[in-house]
């Protein structure tokens, strides 16, 4: 059992954690400032930086936050399916409208220091891009153990690649990105045992 001091611990990190994505969600990545999370929360600022560090700290744990929550959906989408090409549909078109709906999203790639923000999902995205693999890949061998694990894992990363990229470049409508994955991964993905 947790101790009052862990479950306190927790409380403050997830208030902190609030406070950062309201400062976000408000002024992007240049709205974000220790003090200012530290006076929505009620804290010192140095609670802040014992916390998490330095403010690079602070986005890369609210986007972790904010990652896991969006894995949920997505993987409700993937469950509701029982066929795995059905599943990837649903959870690309799934994952692109909530992801054009999501204020943390629209803050970090279009607000004041979008460029630094963005790199989450670019250039130093390797944490988003681990913490989906490992959740998804972990999903896709749960509900489909008849897909062969190589294809499972090149098919996920594949996907998982695909959407980040038309989530911070967006293309066509998220059903017509979803079929089309759909119709490239499919093969791969075919319980029918389809790929030649």
């Amino acid at each position: 059992m947790d101790s009052f001091a862990d479950r306190t611990k927790r409380r403050l990190r997830e208030e902190l954690l609030d406070a950062a994505y309201d400062a976000i969600v408000a002024g992007g990545y240049d709205g974000l400032r220790m003090a200012e999370v530290a006076r929505r929360t009620g804290v010192s600022r140095q609670t802040v930086y014992n916390e998490f560090g330095d403010k690079w700290s602070v986005l890369q744990a609210v986007v972790a936050r904010e990652t896991e929550r969006f894995l949920v959906e997505v993987n409700v989408a993937l469950a509701e399916q029982s066929d795995p090409i059905d599943g990837l549909r649903a959870a690309v078109e799934g994952a692109l409208r909530q992801a054009a709906d999501n204020p943390l999203l629209k803050a970090a790639l279009g607000q004041p220091g979008s460029d630094q923000a963005s790199q989450l999902l670019t250039t130093r995205g390797q944490q988003v891009l681990e913490l989906c693999h490992q959740r998804l890949d972990a999903h896709v061998r749960t509900h489909w153990p008849q897909i062969p694990v190589d294809d499972a894992t090149a098919c996920v990363d594949v996907a998982l690649r695909l959407v980040i990229s038309h989530i911070v470049s967006p293309g066509p409508a998220p059903v017509m990105v979803a079929d089309q994955l759909a119709r490239v991964l499919g093969p791969f993905l075919s319980t029918t045992g389809g790929r030649a």
